[in-house]
């Protein structure tokens, strides 16, 4: 029969009285007084300490700026100059003629209009790009916010179940000391113990990791303590293909081939003449106007100047067909920017549903069974009808069910997270 010595006695008490986890595992909150980063927090910070949206920013600015001076005349041409000067004296003011002339080139038919919506184009996709890379960091942030919280909250598991460990190896010697147990199970559970040490230390390091990568995005040297709370994270409705159009992606592509289309029509209008003027002004000095009048001397002339595009055939014809490849290139890009997110959100769909299936079946069923399993064994070593290794046995699978179960939390809310990247809402922060 069992003995009940004091220090068995004691032991067994410290056993029966250690708390059974729930589903809610236990968390640092006693131990935390404040400055603990929730993920709105998180995201926020990110967002701020990004330089690359305000690059993506500054970038769609400039091509706002050059989309106006694309759509303007090119400064005209002014020369100065001295015309017949007679070899044998050439003084400009005494002798020959001084002339001033003008020019001005006009843009080549509809060129400048095109190239000012290039230029607007380029701008957008600079926004558009902004707004990809905004999804994006929240997407980052939120994996590895929610990695940082699984760690943490294992961690702590395994720091509070390391004390049942430690009461089970006391009743272990205690018995042990009397007879009443072999030399196996005492270090069966020195055993247990060890290896749940190693664990924690592994667990230790993994956190660290988990906020060193939050740490990166946040852009500062520590996150501190995670909150235990979990985020409420919108519902996703419906996972439908056609809101993947609403995407930055996919709407790049598309400024994309509409900016080939411009490059076509500028390539077209290399068809056209291009038009410009000159106008001209030249006073005759000195023996040159000795034999006319003072208002003679003034000469003026104004001309109209085009090229003519007649050598087409490796020039012009040859950008046409150039743009009309970038335009075949950007449509088949756009479709296969599409079919990789078609893909990536069927994958995505289908892991997320798995996971809340899994998580729902967790919750009802096999975290409440593996405790109430733990309990019956422990009821039955204390009252001298269990075996230890079914007590160590039984509350190693509730320690692994209940940290899978906490896996599965993060995973889903992880999953849910790639599914918002893929599926945006309206504006860019949600």
């Amino acid at each position: 029969m069992f003995s009940y010595s004091r220090r068995n006695v004691t032991a067994r008490k410290r056993l029966a009285a250690l708390p059974l986890k729930v589903i809610g595992l236990t968390t640092f909150a006693a131990s935390l007084q404040a400055g603990v980063l929730t993920l709105p927090e998180a995201e926020q910070r990110a967002l701020a300490a990004d330089y690359g949206v305000q690059a993506l920013k500054a970038k769609s600015s400039a091509f706002a700026e050059q989309a106006i001076a694309a759509d303007t005349w090119m400064d005209p041409t002014l020369s100065i100059g001295t015309m017949n000067l007679p070899g044998n004296k050439p003084d400009p003011f005494d002798q020959g003629m001084i002339e001033l002339k003008v020019e001005q080139m006009l843009p080549r038919g509809d060129s400048a209009q095109i190239q000012r919506r290039k230029s607007e184009l380029q701008g957008e996709t600079a926004r558009v790009a902004a707004s990809d890379r905004q999804l994006t960091i929240l997407r980052e942030v939120r994996l590895a916010w929610l990695d940082a919280w699984y760690w943490q909250q294992a961690l702590q598991q395994l720091q509070d179940d390391r004390h049942l460990f430690e009461s089970l190896q006391s009743v272990t010697e205690s018995m042990y000391s009397q007879g009443r147990k072999n030399q196996q199970d005492l270090l069966r559970a020195e055993l247990e113990l060890s290896r749940l040490e190693d664990r924690i230390v592994s667990f230790s390091s993994e956190l660290a990791q988990s906020r060193a990568q939050l740490a990166r995005w946040l852009g500062q040297a520590d996150v501190g303590n995670i909150s235990t709370e979990l985020p409420d994270t919108p519902s996703i409705a419906e996972i439908n293909d056609q809101k993947l159009l609403q995407h930055p992606l996919v709407q790049n592509a598309d400024l994309a081939i509409t900016q080939s289309e411009q490059d076509i029509a500028l390539a077209k209008e290399g068809y056209n003449p291009q038009w410009g003027f000159e106008f001209k002004y030249g006073r005759e000095m000195a023996d040159m106007s000795a034999m006319g009048t003072s208002d003679s001397r003034n000469k003026f002339s104004a001309m109209v100047m085009l090229d003519i595009p007649l050598f087409t055939a490796n020039r012009q014809e040859r950008q046409l067909a150039a743009s009309q490849y970038r335009r075949e290139a950007s449509a088949a890009q756009r479709m296969e920017t599409l079919r990789q997110l078609q893909g990536q959100l069927q994958t995505e769909a289908a892991r997320y549903q798995g996971l809340k299936n899994r998580l729902s079946l967790f919750r009802a069923q096999l975290v409440p069974k593996v405790i109430s399993q733990s309990e019956a064994s422990l009821k039955a070593y204390q009252a001298d009808a269990g075996d230890f290794t079914d007590v160590i046995q039984s509350y190693k699978a509730r320690l692994e069910m209940t940290l899978e179960y906490t896996r599965l939390q993060a995973d889903t809310l992880q999953s849910h997270a790639r599914l918002r990247y893929l599926l945006p809402a309206k504006g860019v922060k949600r």
